[in-house]
């Protein structure tokens, strides 16, 4: 009877401890999406299924899940009605009041912003805005790290995660500053999918289980039920069901653009030339592969292909010596000679020397980063045609004067053949790429030419003009003159050829030909000289490009000086202008960027000339010339900047400039603009 009766009892026990669980965690129904009570009532979240997988390591359900807000649930586990809260953060000192778990998360804050208001969004930004507004939970400090960023930071307390989200549409407020993921969570649920974060984080903390000291067995459970399913896979499957979406970076490479100095250009500009080729010969050779899968009988043009695809190699491989060279070598007449007329006292006649061959050595450079800029522009398939009417005599004869005094300094002659009469029928072409056609082409000729001279002949014909350039030079030998036109080639590449050049001109001119559905061609013999023959048709008057008219100002005509504003953000550039302009200037005031530039314009009304720089701080050039025309319609406005195209000269009249002068700029050039000031 006895030992029934033990039988019973613990029949009795076993049955009741699977009926009634060992302990009880507890969780804050409002904390999504770590632990919320969802439309349905029911209690979900990240933390909630990171302790039921722990739960499911067990035969037995040992843990029994409840809920209740923050304040009661703290409450309970501090009067032992519960054994665990989970979902809390670990406080920044030891607390040996509670056991904290190993953590299940890390969170953090960060800035929220509108993109509908703020399309670029940064801590420099923030740090430079004037009292910028932040909405945010009144945390000492929250607000005391916002106020350490920006200290006239005006703020708006919210109460709870729904309301800091609707505060952003409001478009007086700069940002929203809380925790990130509990943020976007309700980003997503209210479907404002143009706010976004910034990746700056702060105020990160770890987030697990805070057990009572009187269930140590608890915490063990959960520290090695963690252990368990961050090893198999569970807690990766459970933290993308609830995380991924919040957790993707947006990136936006304007905040990691800075200012380039004009070296780092240079090479910048040799890299993309340098992909270029490399894509090139990349392309060529998977078009070998699939031909060799394709077909192996087709093995001849493969090896020919080859050839094509190594001969583009040694062209990309003596394009990088030639630019090193034709970089270096101007370079090093520049920095040698500045530092020798820093470094000592030289004559004023030799003094004079110095300073030629820096300007002229800066002008090589100029001229090889223009063919640079050229060549990539065709290859990129930007370059447009603008289509004007041209007078083919002044052109020609003025191109033939130019070049006349360098055939001389050469011993050389040079000749224009022109036609007896004129064409009757206007000519329309663009302009510039002509002209740009013909100097090439007559700078080769006088490149390659050592006795003997050159011809310039042109001649109209029923639909255009063509023209014949013929030299006494070197000739072009029969296996390179195919690929004359190819870029960076030239008809003697070696390095003991002693010809400066990029090799890019007669490429540039035969681009320049086909965009204007012209023709080039060549005839050519070693030793005797080349002749390079042109047609470039006559474009349809339709095709004129009609450029905006710059405002007419008139200016007293007995001005030899003037009151200047020049906005410049590069104090270098500045410190040149102000140098060459004291001697025509009754004063002159210095802006930095585009707001201080349409306020000096302001102070000062009786300014006559502005020097607008067009890549500036805050406002650009564009907007500060538009600004400065609603309030003074006669100021007269020179813009400047290191973009040379015709286009970009185009668009600063449309905005208001009264005239233009590319960077690096001219002192002759810029005072004559000033000189014919009306």
């Amino acid at each position: 009877m006895k030992s029934k009766l033990i039988f019973l009892f613990l029949f009795i026990v076993s049955t009741t401890s699977k009926l009634y669980p060992q302990f009880e965690v507890t969780f804050s129904n409002n904390y999504p999406p770590f632990n919320f009570t969802n439309e349905k009532q029911e209690l979900v979240g990240f933390n909630v299924d990171i302790l039921n997988a722990i739960n499911d390591l067990y035969d037995t359900t040992d843990i029994q899940i409840s809920s209740g807000n923050w304040a009661a649930i703290n409450t309970a586990l501090k009067n032992g009605k519960t054994n665990a809260i989970g979902g809390a953060h670990y406080p920044g000192s030891i607390d040996e009041n509670y056991i904290y778990t190993r953590s299940t998360i890390n969170t953090s804050h960060c800035f929220f912003y509108n993109t509908k208001y703020i399309s670029n969004f940064s801590l420099e930004k923030f740090r430079t805005t004037k009292s910028p507004l932040v909405a945010m939970w009144k945390n000492d400090v929250l607000v005391h790290y916002v106020l350490s960023l920006n200290p006239s930071a005006k703020f708006i307390y919210i109460k709870n995660y729904e309301e800091l989200i609707e505060a952003i549409d409001n478009d007086a407020i700069t940002c929203l500053f809380g925790q990130r993921i509990g943020g976007l969570y309700f980003a997503n649920k209210l479907k404002k999918d143009y706010i976004k974060t910034l990746d700056h984080r702060i105020l990160e903390r770890n987030m697990g289980f805070k057990v009572s000291k009187n269930s140590p067995e608890l915490a063990q459970i959960l520290n090695n039920g963690l252990e368990v399913i961050l090893a198999n896979g569970t807690y990766e499957k459970i933290y993308n069901k609830w995380f991924s979406n919040y957790e993707k970076q947006h990136f936006n490479w304007k905040d990691y653009i800075k200012y380039i100095f004009i070296i780092t250009a240079l090479f910048l500009a040799l890299l993309i030339i340098n992909w270029i080729l490399r894509t090139k010969v990349r392309n060529k050779t998977k078009d070998l592969r699939r031909q060799i899968e394709v077909n192996a009988d087709i093995m001849q043009e493969l090896e020919i292909q080859k050839f094509k695809a190594e001969e583009s190699d040694r062209m990309k491989s003596a394009f990088l010596a030639n630019m090193s060279h034709e970089i270096r070598t101007p370079m090093n007449g520049i920095l040698g000679f500045t530092e020798l007329l820093k470094n000592a006292d030289y004559s004023t006649e030799k003094r004079t020397k110095f300073i030629d061959i820096i300007q002229k050595s800066g002008n090589r450079m100029l001229n090889t980063i223009n063919n640079i800029v050229d060549i990539s522009k065709l290859d990129s398939g930007l370059e447009v045609v603008q289509i004007k009417q041209v007078a083919i005599e002044t052109m020609v004869t003025e191109l033939v004067d130019f070049f006349n005094q360098e055939a001389t300094e050469k011993g050389l002659y040079l000749t224009l053949d022109a036609p007896v009469t004129g064409s009757s029928t206007p000519f329309y072409c663009d302009p510039y790429k002509l002209n740009s056609i013909l100097t090439n082409l007559l700078k080769n000729a006088l490149k390659f030419t050592l006795n003997g001279g050159i011809e310039l002949k042109y001649r109209y014909s029923k639909n255009g003009v063509e023209f014949w350039i013929a030299d006494t030079g070197i000739g072009i030998p029969i296996d390179k003159q195919a690929t004359i036109f190819n870029e960076f080639v030239q008809a003697d590449s070696s390095h003991s050829s002693g010809y400066e050049g990029s090799g890019l001109g007669l490429s540039i001119s035969k681009g320049y030909v086909q965009l204007l559905s012209g023709k080039i061609n060549l005839t050519s013999a070693p030793t005797k000289g080349t002749t390079f023959y042109v047609f470039i048709p006559n474009a349809s008057k339709k095709e004129i490009v009609t450029k905006p008219k710059a405002p007419q100002i008139t200016k007293p005509k007995a001005l030899p000086h003037y009151h200047i504003i020049i906005a410049e953000d590069d104090s270098t550039t500045y410190y040149f202008l102000k140098e060459i302009l004291k001697d025509v200037s009754k004063s002159i005031h210095y802006a930095k960027n585009g707001n201080e530039v349409v306020e000096l314009a302001k102070k000062y009304p009786a300014t006559d000339v502005i020097l607008m720089d067009i890549k500036m701080p805050y406002l650009n050039g564009f907007e500060a010339t538009k600004i400065i025309r609603t309030f003074n319609k006669d100021v007269y406005i020179i813009g400047h900047t290191a973009f040379a195209q015709e286009s970009y000269k185009q668009k600063l009249l449309a905005v208001g400039c009264n005239s233009y002068i590319s960077k690096p700029i001219n002192r002759e050039k810029l005072l004559n603009l000033l000189k014919n000031i009306k």
